[in-house]
């Protein structure tokens, strides 16, 4: 069955730009710059926020696909490729709860199903519920 949702797109390549704004490349090819003031909220980003030889210290994460810095803060690919929330942030699953990429077919199937498909997104991810 084909996927409602579109492809995850990752970070290919991220260079710093003046103030808080870097160029960034992702794995569809398509690149723009991004102001990431909107992005670098709480204390983990703070030090990125105040000092610019820490921002200009950002890297692509090569697991994640995601801009990262030294001190473990990291941003993720969709939000800066969809600026926001992806288009799936607020779908439902076949549960009726955020996250339409557990088990989202676009018909209830009841609460057994729920239960089978998030236990076997988990199971398939290595996760405990």
């Amino acid at each position: 069955m084909p996927s409602v949702y579109p492809e995850v797109v990752g970070v290919r390549a991220v260079e710093p730009r003046a103030g808080v704004t870097v160029h960034v490349v992702f794995t569809d090819g398509s690149a723009r710059d991004i102001d990431l003031g909107p992005h670098l909220r709480g204390p983990i980003f703070e030090p990125i926020r105040d000092d610019p030889q820490m921002f200009a210290a950002v890297f692509v994460d090569p697991i994640g696909q995601t801009l990262a810095w030294p001190n473990g803060a990291d941003i993720a690919p969709e939000t800066l490729y969809y600026d926001g929330d992806p288009p799936w942030a607020n779908d439902k699953n076949e549960c009726g709860r955020p996250g339409g990429m557990v088990g989202a077919t676009g018909n209830a199937q009841g609460k057994e199903s729920c239960k089978n498909n998030l236990n076997n997104y988990c199971t398939e991810r290595g996760l405990i519920l």
